[in-house]
């Protein structure tokens, strides 16, 4: 290790919490993450680790951020937005994805967090907010944010993934959003997911953001959440796929492109076929159920979403303003992925981004041409 690691190393062991129950790390520049991340897969406590970005762009360089956690018990957290406040310089968090940015520079994958190992029956959970992901670039996908946990529960909350390629993936995996959870639950909420392309060597395209497991359990719940996905390059192409058994919850989205339900292809085993409750999405087309039970499917939508080109949020002219489901299943944060209130309005809109300010309502026209 050279000189200028070690100390990197050093200074980040300084802040982590003399708490045996939670380990945190204060994070401040590239060296320092990879410190933390090596700390995290050398470590062999039980503790609750943390990682603390502050609030500025970290670049990968030509190496991606990745971790195999090691930790027999304990719970593994990557959030952003972090600043200054009595006693740190990560004590006061802003909830705004747009504040930390993790950016590969068409250069290499992002981030990776895996686990494949616990002690006894431990369910540790790999959870990962506020944060953007951008610009991973490698041959096969994943590229943006893979998580995989054999043994826990996945949250992602309040991520932007954008701008991720693959260009002759050898495995059929998720190219921004990459979500495997052996056996638990898998939550993916608020988060705004675009402009991301992939495609399999066999010579068809991968989803943006896909949903598996590599066993078996039809009592999990897996939730789709308050997310705009857009797929690229043009909305005939895959959105999200989610294959598994259990109970797929899909909830407030806009889903513009292909969206897939199905059955476990992994080999785990004969699944039985996933239960599918969907409620109150904007679709671009309808979903292929393929070995999957359409349990719930109320208040979806084809209508075209209205959204700004730019930032992807609705527009005020939107039909998606206060349409969503109020208090929907496995539940929503508080705020949006641009740290905006959830709920503005009435009811609570569909997508990842809440519209703050009162929305254009339609011009009635009568039967005589007068408004």
């Amino acid at each position: 290790m050279n000189r200028f690691a070690t100390a990197a190393l050093a200074a980040l062991l300084m802040l982590v919490a003399a708490d045996a129950r939670a380990a945190l790390y204060c994070v401040d520049n590239e060296a320092q993450l990879r410190a933390a991340l090596a700390t995290i897969g050398s470590s062999f406590d039980t503790s609750v680790h943390e990682i603390r970005l502050t609030q500025r762009v970290f670049f990968t360089g030509t190496q991606g951020f990745a971790v195999q956690v090691s930790g027999p018990t304990g719970d593994t957290v990557i959030s952003g937005g972090w600043s200054a406040g009595a006693s740190s310089a990560c004590d006061v968090q802003t909830v705004d994805a747009r504040l930390t940015v993790l950016d590969a520079q068409g250069t290499s994958s992002v981030l990776s967090v895996r686990r494949n190992s616990v002690s006894g029956a431990a369910t540790p959970l790999i959870r990962v907010a506020n944060l953007t992901l951008r610009n991973g670039n490698a041959e096969s996908a994943p590229v943006g944010l893979n998580l995989a946990n054999s043994f826990g529960s996945i949250e992602v909350d309040n991520v932007i993934a954008h701008g991720h390629r693959a260009v002759a993936s050898q495995f059929i995996q998720g190219v921004a959003i990459h979500l495997d959870s052996s056996s638990n639950d898998i939550s993916l909420r608020n988060s705004l997911i675009y402009d991301n392309v992939g495609n399999f060597i066999g010579g068809f395209p991968l989803s943006s953001v896909l949903f598996t497991s590599l066993s078996l359990n039809s009592n999990r719940n897996w939730y789709v959440t308050n997310n705009t996905i857009v797929a690229a390059p043009s909305q005939a192409d895959s959105a999200l796929r989610i294959q598994s058994d259990g109970n797929f919850w899909v909830i407030n989205n806009v889903l513009r492109g292909a969206v897939a339900y199905t059955s476990s292809i992994t080999g785990a085993g004969a699944a039985v076929d996933p239960l599918v409750r969907q409620l109150f999405n904007n679709l671009a087309s309808t979903p292929l159920t393929d070995r999957a039970t359409l349990v719930l499917n109320q208040g979806n939508s084809f209508v075209e979403p209205e959204l700004d080109p730019i930032t992807r949020a609705l527009l005020p002219s939107s039909p998606l303003v206060n349409a969503g489901l109020g208090a929907p299943p496995g539940g929503v944060p508080a705020l949006d992925a641009f740290g905006q209130p959830r709920v503005f309005g009435i009811f609570i809109d569909i997508g990842a981004i809440e519209l703050q300010q009162p929305p254009v309502l339609p011009v009635r026209i009568f039967g005589n041409g007068f408004e």
